[in-house]
């Protein structure tokens, strides 16, 4: 695990103890709980989407971001490394196949990307392990990324593939700004009952909406583009976003979600190192990242 986690060493002590140095290789034999990363290194989908490349990085930068962060006491840490295949089609099977395989060990699947195509392996392999379950999307996100995917999918494209072809899965947008999505996406997202919540929207009522949102599916699935977080907070990402989310706010939104107990897998999209500012937009998705890691410990 050396290649992807080596951070500051201070001692072997118990007291002493950061995550790079207690993180184990997930092996799909495992069965416990626990927390498992699973990186999707590749921005096909962004070049696809005609975005500004870079995400195919971002696996490992949010690893080197929180890799030094203190060991989480009663919580058993795993990575199941990066992609062999950086093609968009590929890498979702594969990636899908990892989520399902973490789920199934009983443990609790933390996606790193990547491109927000992300999206459709993290919804695939969640659908291979719970086959019957309603399923509740949450995607914090500027943008609907609904977009129509006749010529193949893209970055942009993985919600309206979900809900094409899977009438038991629900959808919802967290940050969701008006500048950021066309009238034909919003028409999009209204035909198909998306729970649209504005950036703008107070906090105690995104909460509030969530939560009867949440009352109404089986499991939920949470999913970052990065891209939703105001830009001086969030400069690293494929499509920066001016005036955008708040992260205290959705921090605090996310650990509403979380405190229901319903959600089973979250991914972080669109960390795009090549732009970041001091590694901001990484330490960021890290940060919410160990947060979700602290509420599986408690």
């Amino acid at each position: 695990m050396k290649e992807l986690w080596n951070g500051r060493f201070d001692s072997n002590e118990e007291v002493d103890l950061r995550l790079w140095q207690v993180i184990k290789e997930f092996d799909s034999s495992f069965k416990g709980e626990g927390i498992c990363f699973v990186g999707y290194d590749t921005d096909d989908g962004v070049e696809r989407n005609q975005g500004r490349v870079g995400a195919k990085d971002g696996s490992n930068a949010i690893r080197k971001a929180i890799q030094s962060f203190p060991k989480v006491e009663g919580l058993e840490i795993y990575d199941y490394k990066n992609l062999s295949s950086k093609v968009l089609e590929e890498a979702q099977k594969e990636y899908s196949e990892k989520i399902m395989n973490v789920i199934k060990a009983g443990m609790f699947p933390i996606g790193l990307g990547g491109g927000h195509d992300i999206a459709y392996g993290s919804y695939s392999g969640i659908r291979k392990a719970y086959p019957d379950k309603k399923i509740g999307i949450v995607n914090f996100d500027t943008h609907l990324d609904i977009r129509p995917y006749d010529n193949g999918p893209t970055s942009g494209t993985s919600f309206k593939q979900i809900l094409d072809n899977d009438k038991n899965a629900k959808y919802s947008i967290v940050g969701f700004k008006k500048q950021g999505n066309t009238k034909r996406l919003i028409d999009t997202a209204k035909a198909y009952n998306t729970l649209i919540l504005d950036e703008e929207d107070e906090e105690e009522y995104i909460k509030e909406e969530l939560l009867k949102y949440v009352e109404t599916v089986d499991i939920v699935y949470v999913s970052f583009c990065m891209d939703v977080f105001d830009a001086p907070y969030a400069p690293g990402v494929s499509a920066p976003t001016i005036m955008g989310l708040d992260p205290k706010k959705g921090k605090r939104i996310l650990r509403s979600l979380m405190d229901t107990g319903k959600v089973v897998c979250v991914d972080f999209a669109e960390v795009n190192p090549q732009y970041d500012i001091d590694s901001r937009t990484a330490k960021l998705a890290g940060c919410l990242a160990y947060d979700i890691m602290l509420n599986k410990s408690k």
